[in-house]
């Protein structure tokens, strides 16, 4: 699972970081990725910017956790409620939306510490609420399909190897969530490393529990 999630992040974040360039460090020094992300958590909560931009430097945390480690995903954890926040402002654009969850998922990979912290800011609602948004609503429904993929990515990665989080979402989101997951499952996934709509099912249960009822 792990792995598939790595690839995931290596093919469609890790790439696309132009704006974060390369600098020669020591891999032990964590000063670099703590003074990159006191630079990008600054333009987070900078309203002066575009939101577009402040939206950017959230995905840019998420790399530099995601390279970083522990302490990394400790120094970004600081600006988690205000990335989140972004998720909360009304008629947010679709581009907006996906640099911020990219930037989460990078956050929250396998950091537990970090996927607490957003289970108790309630991520969970505002995701499951992305995820039942009707993509007929708006005209740019393509883009609202492609943010739904990377919800389902980001439930994946809060998901893997954490029950607690499986029983929130489970309760949370229950018929209406398996059924919005199936449609979701039965789309084209192509040149992502894995369907990951497909995998929550697996992930909260909802294959068993059709088995189980087909008995």
């Amino acid at each position: 699972m792990f792995k598939k999630l790595q690839a995931c992040y290596e093919t469609y974040i890790k790439t696309f970081f132009s704006s974060v360039k390369e600098e020669p460090y020591n891999p032990t020094d964590s000063i670099f990725h703590k003074q990159k992300i006191v630079r990008y958590g600054t333009d987070v909560r900078n309203t002066q910017l575009p939101l577009e931009q402040r939206a950017q430097a959230a995905k840019n945390i998420g790399l530099l956790v995601y390279t970083g480690g522990p302490n990394a995903g400790l120094y970004a954890s600081e600006y988690i409620e205000d990335v989140i926040d972004f998720l909360h402002m009304p008629d947010t654009s679709a581009n907006v939306r996906i640099l911020v969850l990219q930037g989460l998922c990078g956050i929250c990979y396998i950091n537990y510490s970090n996927q607490n912290k957003v289970k108790d800011l309630n991520l969970a609602d505002i995701l499951l609420a992305c995820l039942t948004e009707d993509e007929h609503s708006s005209p740019a429904s393509n883009h609202i399909t492609v943010v739904k993929f990377w919800v389902c990515y980001l439930l994946t990665v809060l998901c893997c190897h954490n029950t607690p989080y499986i029983r929130i979402i489970h309760e949370l989101g229950g018929q209406k969530l398996e059924t919005k997951l199936k449609f979701l499952s039965s789309m084209e996934w192509s040149g992502w490393p894995d369907n990951y709509a497909e995998i929550l099912l697996s992930l909260l249960g909802f294959h068993k529990a059709q088995l189980t009822s087909g008995i």
